[in-house]
C-alpha cells in the first residue's frame, strides 16, 4: 500500500464520517423549532423522529440513516480505496452519527447505520458460493426459530442482539473463516448489541425480583467455570477426574462438617444466604449435586456425550432462570412455559456450536436437546442438577450405542 492508497483510504473516512454526521431528524427538528436531542427519547435518530416529528419525517430519515453508510462504502469503492479503507468508511458513518463533531459529538445511536451495513455483510456472506449459501442459510433459520421464542418470552426487541448475535459472529467465523468482512461484521454486532443492552439496561426490559436468585445468583453465573474440569478432562482423563473429585469431595466435606455443626450450618444458610440457600439446612446444596453429577457424567459417559450434557445443564439452567423469573407467565408443574422455552432456545445455541466445533452428531443432540428441558421441567422430585445430565446422558449413550 503507497501514500496514494493511504491518502484516498484517510479521505474515505473523512467522507464516511462528514457523510455519517448529517442527522435528517436533528435538520428537520429545528425547522419545526425543536432539538430533537431534549425531547423523546432524547435520540437523534429513527425511531426518535417517528415519535416527535411523526411518519412524513421518519420516512426520510430511515431512508438516509439506513443507506448512508452504504452509500459512503459505494463512494470509497468508487475512489478505488482499499478493502480496509472501504469498511472503514462504513465504521466513520457510524461514528459520525454518534459523535457528529458539530453538536459536541452528541448525536444517535447509529443503529440504523449499523442495520444497512450489516445487510450488506449478510448479503455478502450468502452469495459467496451456493454450499456456503445453504450453510448460512442454515444459520439464518435457526436465529428466526430463536427470535420467534425469545420474542414470544420477553416481547422486548432490544433483548433480540445479546441473545442472537453471538451465534451469528461465531457462525460467519465457521463458515467463512478467511472472509475479509469477519473483523467488521463482529463490530457492527457488537455495536448493535451494545445498544441493545443499553436499552434493557435504562428501559428495564429485564427485570428479575426474586429475592433468593438476586441473593445467589453468582452460583447461576458461575456455572460455566465448571466446563474447565472437561479442559483438564481432555487433557489428560485422569487429572480431570481427580480435579473433580477432588472439588466434590470438598464441597461434600463442607455439608457434611455443616449438618453435624448447628451453628456453621445456621451461619451459612440463615446469616449468610448468599453461599448457601435457605431451606438447604439438612440437605445437600445444589452446588454440592451439581459437581457430583458432573463427576459421574465424567466417570460413565463418553466425552462428547459429558460435555453436551454439561453444557445443556450449565447454559439451559441459565437461561430458564433468568428468562422464567424475568417473563415467566405461564405456570407449568413447578416450573415457567417461558423458562422452559428458553432452555430449548439455549440448546439450539449451544448445539449448534457443539456440532460444528466439536463435530457431535446430529442424533445426539437432538436427543439430548429434547431430553434436557424435558427431564429440568417434570416434577420428578430430585434436584435437576443431578437429573438432567445424567438421564439426558444416558438417552445420548443409548442411541450411539443402537444407532450410531
Amino acid at each position: 500500500m503507497d501514500f496514494f492508497d493511504i491518502l484516498i483510504g484517510l479521505l474515505s473516512i473523512i467522507i464516511g464520517y462528514s457523510l455519517g454526521g448529517v442527522l435528517p431528524s436533528f435538520i428537520f427538528g429545528k425547522l419545526k423549532g425543536i432539538d430533537i436531542r431534549e425531547e423523546g427519547t432524547k435520540n437523534a435518530g429513527t425511531s426518535n423522529a417517528f415519535k416527535v416529528l411523526g411518519l412524513t419525517y421518519a420516512i426520510p430519515t430511515a431512508i438516509y440513516d439506513t443507506l448512508k453508510g452504504l452509500l459512503v462504502m459505494l463512494i470509497a469503492f468508487s475512489l478505488e480505496a482499499n478493502h480496509i479503507f472501504i469498511q472503514l468508511s462504513g465504521l466513520a458513518a457510524i461514528a459520525g452519527h454518534v459523535f457528529p463533531f458539530y453538536l459536541r459529538f452528541r448525536g444517535g445511536q447509529g443503529n440504523a447505520t449499523a442495520t444497512g451495513i450489516l445487510l450488506y455483510y449478510l448479503v455478502n456472506y450468502l452469495t459467496v458460493s451456493t454450499v456456503k449459501f445453504w450453510q448460512f442459510f442454515f444459520v439464518i433459520f435457526l436465529l428466526i426459530v430463536l427470535l420467534t421464542i425469545f420474542s414470544y418470552i420477553s416481547k422486548a426487541g432490544s433483548l433480540m442482539p445479546i441473545v442472537l448475535f453471538p451465534l451469528l459472529g461465531y457462525s460467519v467465523f465457521y463458515i467463512y473463516p478467511t472472509s475479509g468482512f469477519n473483523l467488521f461484521f463482529v463490530i457492527i454486532l457488537i455495536h448493535i448489541a451494545t445498544i441493545g443492552m443499553y436499552k434493557v439496561i435504562t428501559e428495564k426490559k429485564l427485570v428479575i425480583t426474586d429475592e433468593r436468585f438476586l441473593l445467589s445468583w453468582w452460583r447461576v453465573a458461575i456455572r460455566p467455570v465448571s466446563l474447565l474440569f472437561l479442559i483438564f478432562y481432555f487433557i489428560d482423563s485422569q487429572l480431570g477426574l481427580s480435579v473433580i473429585g477432588i472439588v466434590s469431595l470438598c464441597f461434600i466435606a463442607l455439608d457434611i462438617f455443616r449438618f453435624l455443626h448447628k451453628r456453621t450450618n445456621i451461619l451459612l444458610t440463615e446469616k449468610t444466604t448468599a453461599i448457601f440457600r435457605k431451606g438447604e439446612e439438612k440437605k445437600f446444596s445444589t452446588m454440592t449435586i451439581f459437581l457430583i453429577s458432573t463427576f459421574i457424567i465424567v466417570l460413565f459417559f463418553d466425552f462428547e456425550i459429558a460435555i453436551t450434557s454439561l453444557i445443556f445443564l450449565v447454559f439451559g439452567d441459565m437461561f430458564s432462570k433468568i428468562f422464567g423469573l424475568a417473563y415467566g407467565r405461564h405456570t407449568i408443574f413447578e416450573k415457567t412455559l417461558e423458562g422452559t422455552l428458553a432452555y430449548f432456545g439455549s440448546v439450539i445455541i449451544s448445539g449448534y456450536i457443539l456440532y460444528t466445533a466439536l463435530d457431535v452428531p446430529l442424533l445426539l443432540l437432538i436427543s439430548g436437546g429434547i431430553a434436557a428441558p424435558l427431564i429440568e421441567l417434570l416434577p420428578i422430585g430430585v434436584d435437576d442438577n443431578f437429573t438432567v445430565p445424567i438421564i439426558s446422558g444416558a438417552v445420548m449413550t443409548a442411541l450411539k450405542i443402537f444407532f450410531l
